[in-house]
């Protein structure tokens, strides 16, 4: 794969990611990006093995601390709020 088309797949990851960190769907973001809904999903399945994680709330915060830069502009509430409710539950 080209490195410049390598470097927007990740960066396609890193918005995957940041917008499941705020709780969109699968839909939403495919609607966002204008592209497939399997498409979300492979981009998310890539980054969540990239980053070791089993679950969406895993990777998302795994990404925040991988990558600072991307975090800083996301609202985490939303899947903190998710983690603390499977903790307490």
């Amino acid at each position: 794969m080209p490195r410049d088309r390598w470097l927007e797949y990740i960066g396609r990851e890193c918005a995957t990611l940041e917008r499941i960190g705020r709780d969109l769907t699968h839909k939403d973001i495919a609607a966002e990006f204008g592209i497939s809904i399997n498409t979300v999903a492979n981009l998310a399945a890539n980054a969540y093995k990239k980053l070791g994680a089993h679950s969406a709330a895993a990777a998302v915060l795994a990404h925040r601390d991988a990558h600072p830069w991307c975090g800083s502009r996301i609202d985490f509430g939303p899947i903190l709020e998710r983690i603390k409710a499977s903790r307490t539950a």
